[in-house]
């Protein structure tokens, strides 16, 4: 009799730790697609940056109405890419962005100190080392095996450099 006590323990236990493994499994697929997901919206809002970023000195002789609206769409475009740092923080662990704030380089889109066209090239260049860094060449995408630390790494280099020359 004691012997069945113990087996039942044994199988109530052995069930409990299959249960828990596969929470702790599918807790981490969701965590793994939710950080996949942010990393391609990220990589868009990059790509869609250095679009506007290419209109903006490719047509630095328009009239300033649609200058300014460039200048708009790349604020809109670098705040979009601060909220999904934000998202990524609060939906994956291991993602921690301190100097993350894209929004703060947008800050700087009516600067004279640093002239339109300067501004932009450096958010250019900028935005340009963010996307190599993500890119794939067998995916013609962002890499879809990146790492949240490696993300980390990527996003701290490029607004280290952005505080550095705007500050």
């Amino acid at each position: 009799m004691k012997n069945k006590g113990v087996i039942w323990v044994i199988v109530v236990l052995v069930m409990c730790l299959i249960g828990t493994s596969v929470l702790l499994y599918q807790e981490k697929q969701q965590e793994t697609q939710a950080f996949r997901s942010l990393l391609n919206r990220f990589y868009v809002e990059v790509d869609k940056s250095l679009h506007i970023t290419s209109l903006i000195i490719e047509n630095d002789t328009a009239d300033d109405e649609y200058i300014e609206r460039l200048f708009i769409n790349l604020e809109v475009s670098l705040n979009n890419m601060t909220t999904l740092l934000d998202f990524v923080e609060f939906a994956v662990d291991d993602t921690n962005f301190p100097n993350g704030d894209f929004a703060a380089i947008a800050s700087y889109t009516s600067v004279e100190d640093y002239g339109e066209v300067a501004y932009v090239r450096r958010v250019k260049e900028m935005l340009t080392d963010v996307k190599q860094a993500m890119y794939s060449e067998e995916h013609n995408q962002e890499d879809p095996n990146l790492t949240p630390e490696a993300f980390n790494t990527i996003v701290e280099e490029a607004t280290n450099q952005a505080w550095k020359y705007f500050n």
